[in-house]
Order: C-alpha cells, then sequence, then structure tokens
C-alpha cells in the first residue's frame, strides 16, 4: 500500500479521536487532531502528485476521508451548539444527495462528472472556514473579547457558507441534467435557423 493511501487511513482513524476529544471536554487537543488531518490531508495529495503515486483506491480513500471530517465535524459541532442546526442539515443534505447523484451516474453510463467548478471549491473553502472557525471559537471562546469578535464574524460567514452550498448544488444538479441530456436534441437547439 502506497504512503499516501496510508496516509488517508490514519486521517479515516484519527476522526473518531477528534470526535472524542472534543466531545469529552479536552476541545485543545482536538484542535490539534484536526490540524494534524488537515495537514496529512494536504501531504497525502503532495506526495501521491509527486512520487506518482496516484491509484484509484487513493482518489476513494482521499474522498471518504474528506467527507468523513466534514460531515462528522459539522455534525459534532451543532450537537456542541458551535454550529447552527439549519446550516449544518443544508450541507448535510447537500453532501449526501451530490454523492448519491454522482453515484448514480457513475453506475448507470460509467461516467464520472469533470473535475470540480470554481463554485463547487468554493463551497468547500467556505465550509471549511466554517468548520475551522466554528472549532477555534469553541475551543477558545470563553473570553469577552473572542465572544464579541464570534457574534461579529461568524453570521456573515455562516450565510456565505450556505448560498455557495445551495448555489454549487444547482451547478452540479444542473451539470448532471445536461449529462442526461440526449446529443441530438442539443444539436437541434444549436443548429442556427436560416
Amino acid at each position: 500500500m502506497t504512503l499516501p493511501n496510508q496516509l488517508s487511513i490514519l486521517r479515516i482513524a484519527l476522526i473518531p479521536v477528534f470526535v472524542l476529544l472534543l466531545v469529552h471536554d479536552t476541545p485543545i487537543y482536538a484542535l490539534l487532531v484536526f490540524l494534524i488531518i488537515g495537514i496529512s490531508d494536504k501531504l497525502d495529495g503532495y506526495i501521491a502528485r509527486a512520487w506518482r503515486q496516484e491509484t484509484t483506491l487513493g482518489a476513494a480513500l482521499d474522498a471518504i476521508a474528506d467527507k468523513l471530517l466534514m460531515v462528522t465535524t459539522f455534525v459534532t459541532l451543532m450537537i456542541l451548539e458551535a454550529l447552527p442546526f439549519p446550516l449544518t442539515i443544508l450541507l448535510i443534505s447537500r453532501d449526501v444527495t451530490l454523492s448519491l447523484v454522482f453515484g448514480i451516474v457513475l453506475f448507470t453510463t460509467g461516467r464520472r462528472l469533470g473535475a470540480s467548478t470554481s463554485l463547487g471549491q468554493a463551497s468547500i473553502f467556505a465550509q471549511m472556514c466554517t468548520v475551522v472557525l466554528g472549532l477555534v471559537f469553541y475551543v477558545l471562546g470563553d473570553q469577552a473579547l473572542l465572544q464579541t469578535l464570534q457574534s461579529f464574524l461568524l453570521p456573515p460567514v455562516f450565510t456565505i457558507t450556505a448560498i455557495l452550498a445551495v448555489v454549487s448544488w444547482v451547478d452540479y444538479l444542473y451539470r448532471v441534467v445536461r449529462l442526461f441530456t440526449p446529443v441530438e436534441a442539443s444539436m437541434k437547439r444549436q443548429t442556427p435557423v436560416r
């Protein structure tokens, strides 16, 4: 097994450790484990590309680790009241439906949707910012200054994250619909009228 795949498996194994540390009121250690998970995510991708060790298994493990981390972190922070319930449900619904749709497309057509769009990447970036800020404010949020900063900073971040999630969700679903649009029908629409 390649080193990038081993790092992905390590990330998956560290997710329950992160949750247990967070729930059992050792948030500083939970934050450290979260940082280790994030660093290993970047490291496994870099090693896979630099050492030419990209594999189908590695891509699957990387995607599973990413989804597990995001969903688990959102749910845990929601339970700890560090993130709002509606935002958490929206983001989990988006991930679950997109994963199901992509799986159905792959199973029925054998085709994968292309690389993630800029909207999708922006949505993932916003989700990561939301998770990191929610986690940091949960860990360090007892101080009055941080509570003020939290009330000022988090609502706009939550709003931007929700908007990007919905827009990228619609964009991905539109791409799936276009994938199933018959070629002949799309060619007729593109044929100029003379």
